[in-house]
């Protein structure tokens, strides 16, 4: 056993030393230049409207918008969240749904914000982005789909 145990220190040692040795030179980050990553176009606003809010958690503004690049689209949502209930909460999901040009919901999405937000209290700015293969939604509505209290419990709307 006590050879084994002088192997793993002396690799440890042969591994953390030159990290030791090197400490006193500055080390250059590895940034990815623009041509590595995706060239997203200009955000675009996408009419969001609040739906149906049953329930102590209301979402008093829902606000989208879209970037694309080669048939993806990021949409990217703001929420701002009241408490108007007597518990503290933990997380809200919210369910997205997505039209097309046409007024018929072409896929509808549910993304968990982990917020805490206490009676009475607002909470803006709770960010929200997905992916999508298509492109953008002629507009969006947001609802609250279900919500994770400070004791654990959990209330869903549907």
């Amino acid at each position: 056993m006590r050879p084994l145990f002088c192997i793993a220190a002396a690799s440890a040692a042969f591994l953390v030393l030159p990290g030791i040795a090197r400490a006193d030179r500055t080390v250059a980050a590895v940034v990815p230049s623009g041509g590595d990553g995706l060239k997203l176009s200009a955000a675009h606003p996408i009419p969001t409207e609040v739906s149906g809010q049953p329930g102590p958690v209301r979402i008093d503004g829902c606000f989208s918008d879209g970037r694309g690049t080669d048939g993806l689209t990021l949409v990217h949502h703001a929420l701002r969240v009241s408490n108007t209930g007597d518990r503290g909460i933990t997380a809200v999901r919210v369910r997205f749904a997505f039209y097309d040009a046409f007024g018929d919901v072409m896929a509808t999405r549910t993304n968990v914000a982990e917020a805490r937000v206490e009676p009475g209290q607002t909470v803006d700015r709770i960010n929200l982005a997905e992916l999508s293969d298509s492109g953008p939604p002629a507009r969006i509505t947001c609802s609250v789909d279900a919500v994770r209290y400070a004791d654990g419990t959990v209330a869903r709307t549907r």
